[in-house]
């Protein structure tokens, strides 16, 4: 294992964080695993972090152990993954299904003994059908997260919205399989396409509330029938001092 600058990363977070603060990394004959390490706002014991592994090849051998394995994703090799990496917070596997642009990945929350809020999501991206020569490559995504103040959807945005940045030289590497199809109504007359009103490129602008003006209301008393309206106080007099006359002093 070796540390390697944080622009070596695998993976990229989503843009507003969480950061990447470290990177360890090892390399073996067929692909590499790394450690990222992430900003932490935790009091939970642990760091947060992504543990990525990338092969190029799944059936090279080796005499030595510099090959690289993945092991098939499990609830038994799960449940051992978060006692390991997140030790002694109850854990709680969603069986909502989730998927992201890579396919689809499981995840599980729990609460720590402080409070925060732990995630832990787990993901195998690889080819649904073998190649015809030589296997596309598979890669390994883990990440656990734990957060004082973020909720479970704030959590889960950095799974949804992760970059893989790195790839392998070889053009018979490709895990993602093949791209989708174009749509059919794709350049068709009456087949408006609005990326904007359909979610697909960026997100729409708030929406800004209505401006609210308050306007100060009198409320007058409302009198009975039996009671009067009591008169308005008559305005002051001022006596002006007659002419002629010694001004008389005020009494000390």
């Amino acid at each position: 294992m070796s540390e390697v600058p944080a622009t070596k990363a695998v993976i990229l977070p989503p843009p507003g964080g969480p950061s990447v603060v470290a990177v360890v990394e090892r390399k073996f004959l067929n692909g590499v695993t790394q450690e990222i390490a992430l900003s932490t706002a935790s009091a939970t014991p642990g760091q947060n972090a992504f543990y990525v592994s990338m092969i190029n090849d799944l059936d090279t051998l080796s005499e030595i152990d510099d090959t690289l394995r993945l092991k098939r994703v499990t609830p038994a090799l799960v449940e051992t993954e978060m006692e390991d990496r997140l030790p002694g917070v109850p854990m709680r596997t969603s069986l909502f299904y989730a998927q992201n642009k890579y396919g689809p990945f499981g995840f599980a929350t729990g609460r720590s003994s402080v409070g925060d809020l732990c995630l832990y999501a787990w993901q195998q991206i690889e080819p649904t059908s073998p190649a015809i020569l030589t296997p596309g490559g598979a890669v390994s995504v883990r990440l656990r997260l734990c957060d004082a103040e973020a909720t479970e959807e704030q959590l889960l945005r950095t799974m949804y919205s992760y970059t893989i940045s790195a790839y392998f030289s070889s053009a018979d590497w490709n895990p993602y399989g093949e791209a989708p199809p174009v749509s059919a109504s794709l350049g068709e007359l009456d087949a408006p396409l609005n990326p904007l009103a359909s979610g697909e490129f960026g997100s729409k602008p708030p929406v800004r509330p209505p401006a609210v003006v308050v306007r100060r209301q009198v409320v007058r008393p409302v009198l009975k029938d039996t009671e009067a309206a009591a008169p308005a106080p008559a305005p002051a007099v001022r006596h002006e001092p007659l002419r002629g006359y010694p001004v008389v002093p005020p009494p000390p």
